[in-house]
Formats: C-alpha cells, structure tokens, sequence
C-alpha cells in the first residue's frame, strides 16, 4: 500500500504540480502580480495563469543575487525554517530579496496613492460652483 503511494508521488504529473506550486511561490515573493501587464494578476494580486510564462517574460529583470535569495527562502520554507534562520543561512542573498521587496511595496504605494485619491473632505461641490 506504501509503496503504490510513493510511486504516485513520483509520476510526472506530481512533478509538474510540484514545480507549479514552487514557481508561484516564487512569483509571488518576487511580488510579480504587482509588475504583470494582465489585469487578472495585479487585481487579484496572484498569478492567474500559467507561472513559467510570468517567470519567463519577469525573471530576466531581477537579479541573480534576488533569485538566490527567494530560491533559500523557498528551499527554507519546505526545510521547516524560519526567515531569521534562512537569513543567518544565506545573509547576502537574503538581503538582495529584501531590497528587492523594498522596492516592490514602495511602488505599490506609490501606484495606490495615484489610483484612488483621496475624498473631498468638504463634500461635494454647490450647484453653482459646478456651472
């Protein structure tokens, strides 16, 4: 019974689940939903499709130090570690993805801000002041 279960594991359609998972994951340490040209993405702030063609068309415009650092946090998450421990892991790496994140979560206030201003706090204008 063992056995039949962990020969399922290691079909290739369990592979592919596997690495599907990972790369969104991936995708969204990178906050690429926020960077996506599909409305479906940066509405729901997930990928909505396919994640190897958004790592495919995003991933070249991080660098490697950035993709080092979400692969150990990654790989730390599925050890059972926690982020202070990956960070004492991989300290350099670690830092590169947290300026990456800076970077991210500024224009994700920036594009907010300009997105939905703010109300009219005396109301709304007379009738006269319209015309």
């Amino acid at each position: 019974m063992i056995e039949g279960k962990f020969h399922e594991l290691h079909k290739p359609a369990a592979a592919d689940r596997v690495h599907f998972v990972l790369q969104r994951l991936r995708i969204a340490l990178l906050g690429f939903p926020h960077l996506c040209v599909k409305t479906a993405c940066r509405r729901a702030h997930r990928c909505s499709s396919d994640p190897n063609i958004c790592m495919g068309s995003l991933g070249p415009l991080v660098s490697k130090d950035v993709r080092d650092g979400v692969d150990a946090l990654v790989w730390g998450h599925l050890d059972g570690l926690s982020y202070d421990q990956v960070r004492a892991r991989d300290p350099w790496a670690v830092a590169a993805y947290e300026h990456w994140n800076a970077k991210i979560c500024e224009s994700i206030r920036e594009t907010a801000a300009l997105a939905r201003p703010g109300r009219n706090k005396n109301g709304p204008r007379p009738l006269e002041a319209v015309r």
